[in-house]
């Protein structure tokens, strides 16, 4: 049964814009969270409001032109207006008469036009009474408020977003030749893993390329230099290991594991990767 539940929406779309970031750089797009406000208690049915957030965040950033960006804003509304605001505004293109994006959301939802860009607004009622006082910690509301919707949507953004795979399936849909060259060059890195002096020449002697050769298939395909799709690849393998219920891993341990000599390194990495520390990934 459909319900709305009260909470603060702040840690919750931070937590689903850092899930589409992946994404967003398979796109090479850059996408960026920011809230006006340290709470924002609202009552919503989660189930369908952040499906319909996740579904027209997903398709802004897919028609967003490469080198652009997408930012996200949470703030509060006009006072009496007992509605919380979430914007999502992109560069580079106006996407404000795209059918495809505007039927994502059933209602509340407004659209502007910008000069170089668009401003999607979503209008969420906010509960009753709500008392927006200083910081917070933000990780201590998640289990509190809502575990099951946190974490299905969780699961459902680490499933559909696993891009080592989405971009081989990428590639295979442009043919069945791309398609191979990916599954191998995805084997190659995977191969070599924990090898931290594992590179690209590395990758393009494996592969019988020149390094220009490597770049120009791996850039078309994954939309990311060579460089950037071995790291894309450790730091989603790290991901993985962080977050197994089979294993029991530290942070220094996949680090090393996934081929970072230099902890402090990956622990900056994983964070610009997806916008938090390993840490917050251990089960």
């Amino acid at each position: 049964m459909d319900f709305n539940v009260e909470a603060d929406l702040i840690p919750l779309l931070e937590g689903l814009v850092t899930g589409l970031k992946p994404y967003a750089q398979a796109q090479d797009v850059d996408l960026v969270f920011h809230a006006e406000t340290d709470t924002l208690s609202a009552s919503y049915n989660p189930q369908k409001v952040l499906s319909e957030i996740t579904v027209l965040l997903s398709k802004v950033i897919t028609f967003t032109p490469q080198m652009y960006g997408v930012t996200v804003t949470a703030r509060s509304g006009k006072k009496g207006n007992k509605k919380c605001l979430l914007e999502v505004c992109n560069s580079g293109v106006n996407l404000s008469k795209l059918g495809e994006i505007i039927a994502s959301v059933s209602r509340g939802l407004s659209v502007e036009e910008l000069p170089k860009g668009t401003r999607f607004t979503i209008e969420i009622p906010v509960a009753e009474e709500i008392a927006a006082t200083g910081p917070t910690n933000k990780d201590s509301l998640l289990p509190k408020q809502f575990p099951q919707y946190y974490n299905e949507i969780h699961k459902r953004l680490t499933l559909h977003f696993d891009h080592t795979d989405k971009i081989q399936q990428a590639a295979e849909a442009q043919g069945p030749k791309h398609g191979i060259f990916m599954k191998k060059v995805n084997a190659v890195i995977h191969a070599n893993l924990d090898n931290c002096e594992f590179s690209v020449d590395d990758l393009a002697d494996a592969m019988a390329l020149s390094r220009a050769q490597l770049y120009r298939r791996v850039k078309h395909l994954a939309h990311m230099s060579p460089s950037a799709y071995i790291r894309f690849t450790r730091l989603q393998e790290a991901k993985r290991l962080l977050h197994s219920k089979a294993q029991d891993y530290n942070v220094t341990e996949v680090s090393y594991s996934v081929g970072f000599s230099n902890v402090s390194h990956f622990t900056r990495s994983f964070k610009k990767q997806f916008g938090m520390n390993p840490s917050s990934f251990i089960r």
